[in-house]
């Protein structure tokens, strides 16, 4: 455990603090796209600026503070230039396979680990050094009622760390709310959507496939499907009307 001594002062006083940084890529990504298609549907042309979103989360904090730079997420081939894109950023990249069905397998249950070997290990109650958990999620589901964000979240301000929790409002689960509510003076919650036009941009030909899609979404809505049925009915009607005067 890291130690800071202060001379000529009865008192141990607590340094600036030691700050780790998890990303649930996932939630991250997912959440950027919902709401952004037409009739609020999800856009899949969206991506996140990785260099941008890091600018800002790390804008206010000391880079010698920061000790854990850690990202989880699964290892679609579509995709894979993210994580080229955090490296870049100095962020550990944590990859997991995804099913035979494109489902991640225990992702989220490797960044709760991770989260929790860092807590056990940097105990604020126990130092001098205060611990900051820089969390961007808004993932609150329960896991199969194993670990989840959450919880988390809750043992970590039980070791006495602060939490600072980034997302986007439409994918924040309502559950960091009330944690934060009964810890206002040691959990921040930050939304995303005032900087989305830093950090995130539209991926020209999946854009151009997501414009189909909308238009095929419009075509199929149920006023349309109405129509359609409709319209097959009124044939089908004059077909047997016209048998039948004959």
């Amino acid at each position: 455990m890291k130690r800071t001594s202060v001379r000529n002062s009865p008192k141990v006083s607590r340094s600036a603090g030691e700050i780790h940084i998890v990303v649930d890529n996932s939630n991250l990504f997912i959440g950027s796209q919902n709401g952004q298609g037409i009739n609020q549907q999800q856009d899949t042309s969206v991506r996140i600026n990785v260099g941008n979103l890091v600018a800002i989360i790390e804008q206010d904090k000391n880079s010698k503070d920061i000790k854990t730079r850690l990202v989880g997420g699964s290892t679609p081939p579509r995709t894979s230039r993210v994580w080229n894109e955090w490296e870049k950023c100095n962020y550990t990249c944590l990859l997991g396979d995804r099913s035979i069905l494109n489902r991640e397998v225990f992702l989220d249950d490797m960044l709760h680990s991770q989260i929790q070997n860092l807590i056990l290990r940097n105990n604020s109650h126990q130092g001098n050094v205060q611990q900051r958990l820089v969390l961007i999620t808004g993932d609150g589901n329960a896991n199969d009622n194993r670990t989840n964000f959450p919880d988390i979240v809750n043992i970590a301000l039980n070791y006495g760390w602060t939490v600072e929790l980034w997302s986007w409002e439409i994918s924040m689960n309502k559950k960091f709310s009330d944690i934060q509510r009964r810890n206002p003076s040691k959990m921040s919650i930050n939304y995303l959507d005032q900087y989305r036009s830093k950090i995130t941009f539209k991926q020209k030909q999946q854009q151009q496939q997501q414009k189909i899609n909308n238009q095929l979404n419009s075509w199929i809505s149920p006023a349309s499907i109405f129509v359609l049925c409709l319209g097959i009915f009124l044939c089908f009607f004059l077909i047997y009307w016209w048998n039948y005067i004959s």
